[in-house]
C-alpha cells in the first residue's frame, strides 16, 4: 500500500497544483522512490497559515508545526513543507524548530530553499542546457545569487525556448542531478534531502 504524503509550499513553480509533473513533487519523488502517493491537496502555505500551534516563541516555526498537525488531523502519513529562504535568515532555524518538534509524530521533511525554489535549477547546468537546448555555463553558487528567479527567467528568455519558467523547471527537476544539487546547495536542499531521507526511514519503520 503506497504512504500518503502531504506536500505544502508556497507558488505556482514548486506545486503547479493538479499536475503530477510539478517541480517539486518530481523532486521529492526521485528522493523517496517508489511506494509514496504524493499529494499537494489544492494547499499551500499561506492557504493553511491560520492551522498555527499555540504557544509562545517562533511563530513561523509554529506555522509549520501547525501544517504538520493538519496533514495528520487529514489522515496523512507524513508531510513534506518547503518555503523560501527570500532573505529571511530566522527561517532555517524555524525550519529546524518544527523538524525537531515531539508535539507530534508525524514523520516529517521541513525544508526552507535557499534563497528561493528557483536556486536549485541553477545548480546542474548540463541538465539547464540540455532542457533549453542551448550551451548554459556554470553558474555561480546557486545559493548566493540574490534573485534566482530572474537569473533563470533571462537564461530562458535567451534561449527563447518557448517554454514558462513552470514548464523549465518541471522538465529539469526529472534530469538534474541531485548530487550535484546537494553539493551546490548545501544550505538549502542537501539538508531538506537529508530530512527527507529521514522522513522515508521513519515511514518504513512503521510498516
Amino acid at each position: 500500500m503506497n504512504r500518503s504524503i502531504l506536500l505544502v509550499a508556497e507558488g505556482e513553480h514548486e506545486l503547479s497544483v493538479g499536475r503530477p509533473d510539478a517541480a517539486l513533487m518530481t523532486v521529492v519523488h526521485r528522493l523517496l522512490g517508489d511506494g509514496f502517493e504524493l499529494s499537494t491537496s489544492g494547499k499551500r502555505i499561506r492557504e493553511l497559515s491560520g492551522h498555527i500551534h499555540p504557544g509562545r516563541g517562533d511563530r513561523l516555526g509554529r506555522k509549520f508545526i501547525g501544517i504538520i498537525q493538519y496533514a495528520e488531523r487529514q489522515g496523512y502519513d507524513a508531510v513534506v513543507i518547503l518555503m523560501d529562504h527570500d532573505g529571511y535568515d530566522s527561517r532555517p532555524k524555524s525550519a529546524t524548530y518544527a523538524q525537531e518538534a515531539i508535539v507530534t509524530s508525524l514523520p516529517r521533511a521541513v525544508g526552507i530553499a535557499v534563497q528561493s525554489f528557483d536556486a536549485w535549477f541553477l545548480a546542474d547546468h548540463s541538465a539547464l542546457s540540455t532542457v533549453l537546448e542551448v550551451k548554459v555555463d556554470m553558474q555561480p553558487d546557486p545559493e548566493t545569487i540574490s534573485d534566482p528567479k530572474m537569473r533563470c527567467q533571462t537564461l530562458n528568455e535567451i534561449a527563447n525556448s518557448g517554454r514558462s519558467l513552470r514548464d523549465v523547471y518541471s522538465i529539469v527537476a526529472a534530469i538534474m542531478n541531485l548530487d550535484i544539487l546537494r553539493q551546490r546547495c548545501p544550505i538549502g536542499f542537501a539538508v531538506f534531502a537529508e530530512r527527507a531521507a529521514r522522513l522515508k526511514e521513519a515511514i518504513s519503520n512503521k510498516s
